[in-house]
């Protein structure tokens, strides 16, 4: 009889362990965010004269990211404290409140509950020091200027002083925060005329300055009380474009020595004047290039005794930015550190006959399927000293015969560094060619040449590619279209032309097109300028895909807004 009920009770216990899966499982995930319940004083209330504001909710809260998500309007010098204790938020003043003024505290998704972090979206808490509470808002959307996506997190302000120099020197009278889609809403404010702007507020100072990204109303925003016959206190504001300017802050970098032969400058942005680099050596031996933007310089040791000293430095007399975005000339003094890295004797000895053994690095575009629009490339891995033409050969092989057939063609460098060389040469669709190099053909500074090789090119036939004319109504010659790629790359950009743009050998892929008004005639996008008051050129998107083919033309008329 014992060992049964031992049985019985053993069984039972495992089908417990079993089945604990089975049975309450604690409901479905929470997915209601928390709600106000009460506020102390409450929400919308006139003549506060407090220094604390109490909120609960109904259940348990917590504090996600409040520096980033609370904006208080107007701006206070030093934002308040907020706390979360159960189901209250407390929000502790730090500044003294201004007399008879319009408040409001929006909390962004700070507030979120205690268990699944479901954030209360669009929650503001507005009261007044004074007898009455101002009501009226505006809203709108800040898009970038150049692709017009939405600009999330984008400080939109407004200003009763009318004068430009408010933007500069004082904080935004009321200000909101973009939402993902660019959405802003200012709201309390009161009836009155007003300036509208936007910053990219990198500075947390509600202002503009120097080097962020702005956008700005031209015409005056004016918000007057709503009629008593219509309950809508709501003014609609412009679409802000913002821009970043040609501000550009311009410093040097950072110094690199990666190779021992090796040492680079690099600045933040492009220069207006190319700077000027000396070595503190007088017997340094060396050859110095610029970037094509000139933001980069690359200095290359050229002998032994140069490259030996592990430590070299060089003085730098450049162009830079102060605080205000001016140019000012400076001269800095760089070192050039070499760090050997540490391999054992093995490893030193083969990296030593590798060094002795050194053939020149050589790469070419060309390949079976070469663009018919493409010039043929061959890139050095070091500065090029010597080119010996004569022994570079090109030639055309013709189908169903061993035969070559030499083609005309002429070396030009591709930028200020010779370590790229174009081949201009008459290359016909379909045919095929090849590059031939002789042994010792090119040299490097360092007097390393390469081994015989050859590069074989097949180009493509127009069959190959596909066409898109593109027309714009009405037509405009101030007009530039580009085609954009899936990731809005621009692959090509052209002016507009009365009987249609057309776009030739375009792979065949999906396509989107863009376009912008050349207002100054320049050839590229222009941004905006503060400083001149000027807008950045209008730009115009099309959402309309164009999936492309082989041997196929498309035509697309694209009926833009043209105000």
């Amino acid at each position: 009889m014992r060992k049964s009920l031992s049985i019985v009770l053993t069984v039972l216990v495992l089908a417990g362990c079993a089945n604990r899966g089975v049975g309450p499982q604690g409901g479905p995930k929470d997915s209601i965010p928390p709600m106000a319940v009460k506020s102390v004083p409450e929400n919308g209330a006139v003549n506060f004269t407090g220094k604390r504001i109490e909120i609960t909710f109904n259940e348990y809260v917590q504090l996600d990211n409040i520096s980033a998500n609370l904006l208080m309007s107007p701006p206070q010098q030093r934002p308040p404290d907020v706390k979360a204790r159960g189901k209250r938020v407390l929000i502790q003043f730090a500044d003294s409140l201004r007399d008879s003024t319009t408040y409001t505290i929006d909390f962004g998704a700070a507030i979120c509950d205690y268990t699944e972090k479901n954030p209360v979206h669009g929650y503001s808490f507005g009261f007044s020091t004074g007898p009455t509470i101002d009501t009226l808002e505006t809203t709108g959307v800040v898009l970038d200027a150049e692709n017009l996506k939405p600009m999330k997190g984008i400080i939109v302000g407004i200003h009763e002083n009318l004068s430009d120099t408010a933007f500069t020197t004082m904080p935004f009278l009321r200000i909101a925060r973009t939402d993902s889609s660019g959405y802003y809403r200012i709201g309390n404010m009161h009836a009155g005329t007003y300036r509208l702007y936007a910053v990219d507020d990198v500075s947390r100072d509600y202002r503009l300055t120097p080097g962020e990204s702005i956008a700005f109303a031209e015409q005056t925003l004016s918000v007057t009380a709503p009629d008593t016959t219509v309950a809508d206190s709501l003014v609609h504001g412009d679409t802000l474009y913002l821009f970043k300017p040609h501000q550009q802050r311009l410093y040097m970098q950072r110094t690199t020595r990666d190779e021992r032969h090796r040492i680079r400058l690099t600045f933040s942005s492009s220069p207006d004047s190319l700077p000027v680099i000396r070595p503190l050596i007088d017997s340094l031996r060396y050859n110095m290039y610029f970037s094509p933007h000139h933001d980069t310089v690359t200095i290359w040791l050229l002998d032994s005794a140069s490259i030996r000293p592990d430590s070299l430095y060089f003085e730098v007399r450049y162009r830079r930015t102060d605080s205000l975005y001016h140019l000012e000339w400076a001269t800095d003094t760089v070192l050039g550190r070499w760090r050997a890295p540490r391999l054992s004797a093995k490893a030193q000895e083969a990296q030593e006959r590798q060094r002795r053994n050194r053939r020149l690095g050589l790469k070419s575009n060309a390949s079976k399927k070469f663009e018919i629009y493409d010039t043929l490339r061959l890139e050095a891995a070091t500065p090029l000293a010597l080119i010996r033409e004569e022994a570079i050969h090109l030639y055309e092989r013709k189908e169903k015969d061993t035969t070559v057939y030499p083609v005309p063609f002429t070396i030009a460098p591709h930028d200020t560094m010779p370590m790229q060389l174009l081949f201009i040469a008459p290359l016909k669709p379909g045919k095929q060619y090849e590059l031939c190099l002789d042994s010792a053909a090119l040299e490097d500074v360092y007097g390393v040449t390469h081994i015989a090789g050859s590069y074989p090119l097949t180009v493509k036939t127009p069959e190959d590619y596909s066409t898109i004319r593109v027309k714009i109504e009405p037509f405009d010659p101030r007009m530039r279209i580009q085609v954009l790629d899936v990731k809005e790359k621009v692959l090509r950009e052209q002016s507009a032309e009365p009987d249609g743009t057309l776009f030739r050998y375009l792979k065949p892929d999906a396509y989107f097109l863009r376009m912008y008004r050349d207002s100054n005639g320049d050839g590229q996008w222009t941004t905006g300028s503060w400083e001149d008051k000027r807008q950045p050129e209008k730009v115009y998107t099309n959402q309309t895909k164009i999936q492309t083919k082989s041997n196929w033309d498309f035509e697309e008329t694209w009926t833009y807004d043209a105000r």
